[in-house]
């Protein structure tokens, strides 16, 4: 099972986003994506209004219907306490 640890969250003023970074470990079962693979790196759930983009360590988004993209929106969730900070 694949767990997230909240690491930090960086806000853009100019483009009116939020991206919180998350570093991911284990193993997502619905899509087989092992983060393990990944040791070290975090993802990112940027936030701009009504949109949410999944970003990769260097802050790249990754496509919607990748299996990366669906095992860290499966584990990687940002709450309210999180946005209040």
């Amino acid at each position: 099972m694949a767990t997230a640890a909240f690491n930090s969250k960086d806000q853009d003023w100019n483009n009116e986003s939020t991206t919180y970074w998350f570093e991911i470990s284990g193993t997502d079962y619905g899509t087989g994506v092992d983060f393990e693979e990944y040791a070290g790196e975090l993802f990112g759930i940027c936030e701009s209004g009504p949109e949410m983009k999944v970003l990769d360590n260097d802050g790249a988004p990754l496509t919607g219907s990748d299996a990366l993209a669906i095992a860290v929106t499966s584990c990687a969730m940002v709450t309210d306490g999180m946005r209040a900070e």
